[in-house]
């Protein structure tokens, strides 16, 4: 970004009108930053002329959030625009926000495939602003890796086939650009490749305009066996083996630095200060835990770098070394880090918010702390706001040593709003929860309405109650897979791995948890309340959206109660009491799927249209279908063990898959109660691959309606007795 003023100017306008504001009355100034180079923005207006003033166009547009926020509006992902817009500029006094985070990072690599995979540029650039306006200085841009990967793959000496073979699914590249899937899905349309750089130009370029640094990603090393060698090692995650080639090898420095050298021509130059993320072993096991090796393989890495950029930073997930903690002993990941350059490293304290790492010491390095929030981005409303806000203010005060930054890192965004509007005002100073959430409430809905302020106390005490930072699991998406409650076993997503076999699945029983239930009068309390605003609250957007949200999860979790009178039924071997119970959990299931066909983002048809609008022939659409029906669904292989991790509470997935299982096995546990059997766990389980099989292979899904996603809501919320 230019640092003349009139550079700012152009930049920080650029915001104001994309978001609906009058540009031509916005004067921009420039600051200079403060101590340590702490980041500064500062707003006022006058007679409706309204001046911006910052350090950087992120810090100004801050401050423009700022200023919104003040006067009753806030920039979300439900409401991207100022609308009502104002007449003028209202009045507002010199105001100064200032962050010691030098870095506000976001996304996660994972966010490109569980949110982003199909983004268009019109998307993008409104995420772009939304970045700007949310103070992030450092997002992780993906785009592109795939079609970058292939050329360098190419140039290394692979065959153009089995490059794109290597590659696979839009949809599963980032597992892809880290070692974990390969060759699995597509092919990618033929004009991919070409649209997605021309996309991931964009997406840079307005990075940079905007004064962001963006975070680019590089390789590990994880390439065919052709290019590997037959003797290189393999690591291995979820079923999928990949070949790598040594980190401190000299053939690793040469696909580094071709990989570079590709990125640079099709994306542009980063500049002599890049920050490059590489994690070789996210989720798997490096090949030998000898200290000597990985010290090497440390030491390989950010020398591979160098070379081609000296003044870059390596940047580094800690999800390692406290998934695998029981591998990735305090020995080991001091030998890992130990020939690497304290000013070459950057690592991310990546769930914070959950098992934070920094209050055992960041190994002495450079680090900044993310909350990941959100896996799988499936249905889970929930977040500790009070949580969230003393641990970023704890941070602040403290300044640990070595902090450079904060950030979100979710698996997946849209979703729990609340939390990131949160976590981004934070990085601008201390807040008290209980005043914010009022004033969030009358921004959110456009309405100042005693009715908002209460239905968000109601949820801050329930949904986003202190103690809330795991999901609370919707039992629609669990799969039934056995005789005994079928998400019993399931373990927690993100805890660290054990000894022995693991499933990976995130639909855990929430049964030890009574507020789950207990909540639900509240929760339904707060949805009516929204309920009763509909016709008079401007931004009908967030609250339709919100109100089917809540909704939702309140017919999901008493769902439960049919499930449980399920296995109760067949316990007493009672098939006409297993019958019952399960058409009354059909029926619910299906109010829900008619109450998520209300809102477009809660449709698959959404999702799927997205993914086939990149496609250039018919054969090229259902290929890109299949690839997005995989990821929410059976997620990979059958024998992956990831099945709805990516669950939703989507129209057409719900009715279509969810039901049909549930149905499933209801039946097969109703024939063996009725013949005084025990149930057949193989037939079951070849019944439920095939309904999950089916609906991946499907091709197109009529889930739209012209229900009124409140009066929708208000139905549900009636025969649940609320």
């Amino acid at each position: 970004m230019s640092t003349d003023p009139q550079g700012l100017a152009e930049t920080v306008r650029g915001v104001v009108a994309r978001i609906g504001g009058d540009a031509s009355r916005v004067l921009v100034e420039h600051i200079d930053a403060g101590a340590d180079g702490e980041a500064i923005g500062a707003y006022e207006a006058s007679a409706g002329l309204l001046t911006l003033r910052g350090t950087d166009a992120v810090a100004a547009a801050s401050a423009l959030s700022r200023y919104l926020q003040r006067n009753g509006r806030r920039i979300t992902w439900e409401s991207p625009r100022l609308e009502p817009a104002f007449d003028a500029w209202p009045d507002a006094p010199q105001t100064t926000i200032r962050t010691p985070f030098a870095i506000r990072y976001y996304l996660n690599m994972v966010t490109h495939g569980y949110s982003a995979p199909y983004w268009d540029w019109p998307r993008w650039e409104r995420e772009l602003d939304w970045m700007a306006l949310h103070g992030v200085t450092h997002p992780f841009m993906l785009t592109a890796f795939e079609v970058v990967f292939a050329e360098t793959l190419r140039r290394s000496g692979v065959p153009s086939d089995e490059a794109q073979a290597w590659i696979g699914s839009a949809a599963h590249t980032p597992w892809m650009s880290v070692g974990g899937v390969h060759d699995f899905g597509g092919p990618l349309p033929a004009r991919w490749a070409g649209e997605r750089v021309e996309l991931a130009r964009r997406i840079v370029r307005r990075a940079v305009d905007l004064g962001m640094t963006p975070v680019l990603p590089l390789t590990g090393g994880h390439v065919p066996r052709s290019l590997a060698g037959a003797e290189a090692d393999e690591i291995e995650w979820q079923g999928w083996r990949s070949p790598m080639i040594e980190p401190s090898s000299p053939d690793y420095a040469r696909l580094v630095r071709t990989f570079l050298e590709v990125q640079r021509e099709l994306l542009g130059d980063p500049g002599p200060h890049p920050v490059i993320a590489v994690d070789p072993y996210i989720e798997s096991l490096p090949p030998s835990g000898d200290l000597a090796a990985l010290a090497a393989a440390g030491r390989g890495i950010h020398r591979a770098i160098t070379e081609v950029y000296p003044g870059a930073t390596w940047l580094l997930q800690g999800w390692p070394f406290h998934y695998h903690r029981g591998f990735w002993t305090p020995d080991r990941v001091a030998a890992y880090l130990s020939e690497v350059p304290h000013q070459g490293l950057l690592l991310i304290d990546l769930w914070g918010e959950h098992a934070p790492m920094w209050r055992d010491g960041m190994h002495g390095r450079r680090w900044i702390w993310t909350a990941v929030h959100n896996f799988g981005g499936r249905f889970a409303l929930f977040g500790d706001l009070a949580g969230l806000a003393r641990d970023v203010s704890e941070l602040e005060a403290e300044r640990p040593e070595r902090l450079e930054g904060i950030g979100l890192a979710p698996e997946a965004i849209e979703n729990n709003t609340v939390y990131y509007e949160l976590a981004t005002d934070l990085a601008w100073g201390a807040i008290e929860v209980d005043h914010w959430l009022d004033e969030f409430a009358v921004q959110r809905y456009g309405i100042d309405d005693d009715r908002a302020r209460e239905a968000w106390r109601l949820l801050a005490a329930t949904l986003y109650a202190p103690g809330r930072t795991r999901s609370i699991p919707s039992p629609v998406i669990a799969r039934p897979w056995s005789a005994d409650a079928p998400f019993a076993t399931q373990r927690l997503a993100g805890e660290a791995l054990t000894a022995g076999p693991a499933r990976m699945s995130a639909n855990i029983d929430a049964e030890n948890d009574p507020a789950v239930l207990g909540d639900l009068p509240c929760i339904a309390r707060a949805a009516r309340l929204l309920i009763a605003l509909s016709d008079h609250a401007p931004l009908r957007d967030a609250l339709e959206h919100d109100v089917v949200e809540l909704a939702g999860h309140v017919l999901a979790q008493q769902a439960r109660l049919h499930i449980r009178g399920i296995l109760a039924a067949f316990e007493r071997h009672d098939a006409d009491g297993i019958r019952a119970n399960a058409e009354r959990l059909r029926v619910d299931l299906l109010d829900l799927d008619a109450l998520a066909a209300t809102r477009p983002e809660s449709r698959a048809s959404t999702w799927i249209d997205s993914a086939r609008a990149w496609a250039g022939t018919p054969a090229e659409a259902v290929a890109m279908e299949r690839d997005a029906r995989s990821l929410v669904s059976v997620w990979g292989h059958q024998a992956s063990d990831l099945h709805d991790y990516s669950g939703r509470h989507w129209a057409g997935l719900i009715s279509e898959l969810y039901v049909p299982r549930w149905q499933a096995w209801a039946d097969w546990l109703a024939d063996a109660a009725e013949h005084d059997v025990a149930p057949d766990v193989e037939r079951l389980r070849a019944r439920i691959v095939r309904i999950e099989e089916d609906w991946r292979g499907a091709v197109g899904s009529d889930d739209a309606s012209d229900l009124a996603p409140t009066a929708a809501a208000s139905s549900v919320l009636t025969g649940l007795g609320y």
